[in-house]
């Protein structure tokens, strides 16, 4: 008797499943505390709580948190359990305080798409944080009022309108008359108006409209009056270069693991050599893209994100240009094997550049290798900016061969990033 009582269990839950339809999970997380005042630090944790308290209610509503985020971050198949035709929004919110004023940022973002679904602003006097939570509650239904489903089932307490359709005359001969003499009293003022506008009688009705020369359409738009520099967006542009430097100066984590030492058996005066290194995008830079940056796209395809920037919100410098365009930000692992007097042993430079490969030293053990591949890159136009990142583990192993007496110098083993632009230099003052 178990089977079929299991079958029946399973049966009702699917149909519960089914009757309960498509809902809308929002994940709340800590807003930004933009200005890292402390003293209002509390705020971040407490719009969450408050928000929590407030849309508890809200039917076809499922709100999550944290936990839950990157529970589908890291197993995107949790998605499949959900009702079909539901939808899940990431809610994003910056504060900050400037006397008694504070001024909250919110961003809905579809977590199917990481595109922005919706972004607003409030404000509201720090001593009234009852005010500014219901003000803050009604912005976020409002955010999510086009794609919450509709319950259909549940019917209104209060009868429906109704509106009285004027009953259907009969055309006659009178009406039908008054038709035609108004069509044609219209058709002669637009023949009139146009020949007045050939002949230059009568101007323009707009400055914006369409005028027809021959086979030519021409629209007149005027100077356009877009600014290069908009001074409103200095505030934005600051916590954007702020956050480009620490990318671009030292982005990687890096594990190196002990080196292997094994005797050639072909050579006995010779050893080969072989150390594992690991390149990974440290954790909190795609946290900080996240959560510290106005972005105006987002977009995720498995491990990699793409960030997009533009010129409404920020000022692109003639600086940043040339450093993205030049490729001035990329960098090369260079890894050393050094001796007692830390001098360099052996080299690693893992590099395409032919140029380099042929390099020589008589006291170094040159090694030229590429196995590392850059986990960010940086795209900027006339209008946008755009940051990819790729959150995955790079596993690299090299190996080479060197002579006993080298191999028994070495003491430790560095790892630095050199800029791709000053390699050369830098190798040619230590080789």
């Amino acid at each position: 008797m178990r089977k079929p009582i299991q079958t029946i269990i399973s049966v009702i839950f699917l149909f519960s499943a089914l009757e309960a339809g498509p809902s809308v999970y929002l994940y709340i997380i800590k807003f930004d505390n933009v200005t890292q005042e402390s003293s209002i630090d509390w705020l971040g944790d407490g719009f969450v709580n408050m928000l929590n308290a407030k849309l508890v209610d809200v039917s076809k509503l499922r709100l999550k948190g944290q936990d839950d985020l990157e529970g589908i971050m890291n197993n995107r198949s949790l998605l499949l359990h959900q009702p079909r035709g539901s939808r899940n929004f990431l809610l994003l919110g910056k504060y900050e305080r400037k006397l008694d004023n504070v001024k909250v940022s919110l961003q809905l973002i579809d977590i199917a798409t990481w595109e922005e679904a919706d972004r607003r602003k409030i404000s509201g006097n720090y001593n009234e944080i009852s005010d500014l939570n219901m003000k803050l509650t009604a912005t976020v239904e409002t955010m999510l009022t086009a794609f919450i489903p509709i319950d259909k089932k549940k019917k209104s307490i209060y009868p429906e309108f109704t509106i009285d359709k004027p009953d259907s005359k009969k055309s006659t001969i009178f009406t039908n008359s008054k038709d035609v003499s108004r069509n044609i009293d219209t058709a002669i003022d637009e023949l009139e108006k146009s020949m007045d506008l050939v002949i230059g009688a009568r101007g323009l009705d707009s400055k914006y409209e369409t005028l027809k020369k021959g086979e030519e359409w021409v629209l007149e738009l005027g100077s356009s009056s877009q600014p290069s520099y908009n001074p409103e967006n200095d505030a934005y542009t600051l916590m954007l270069m702020d956050v480009l430097d620490d990318l671009m100066a030292s982005p990687y984590n890096i594990v190196i693991k002990k080196p292997k030492f094994e005797y050639d058996e072909d050579n006995a005066k010779r050893m080969h050599v072989s150390i594992k290194i690991e390149y990974s995008l440290k954790d909190h830079v795609i946290a900080d893209m996240l959560k510290s940056l106005p972005y105006t796209g987002l977009k995720q395809d498995g491990s990699l994100m793409i960030f997009d920037f533009n010129k409404e919100k920020f000022n692109f410098s003639d600086a940043l240009h040339e450093k993205i365009r030049f490729g001035k930000y990329r960098a090369i692992p260079v890894i050393s094997f050094l001796d007692e007097s830390n001098a360099p042993a052996v080299l690693i430079v893992d590099t395409p550049e032919a140029a380099i490969h042929q390099l020589e030293s008589r006291n170094v053990h040159y090694v030229t290798d590429h196995k590392f591949s850059p986990l960010i890159e940086f795209m900027i136009g006339g209008w946008a900016l755009q940051v990819a990142m790729e959150s995955v583990k790079i596993p690299v192993t090299y190996t080479f061969s060197l002579p006993i007496t080298t191999a028994d110098s070495i003491r430790r083993v560095s790892l630095k990033f050199v800029p791709e632009t000053e390699l050369a230099s830098y190798l040619y003052s230590i080789l």
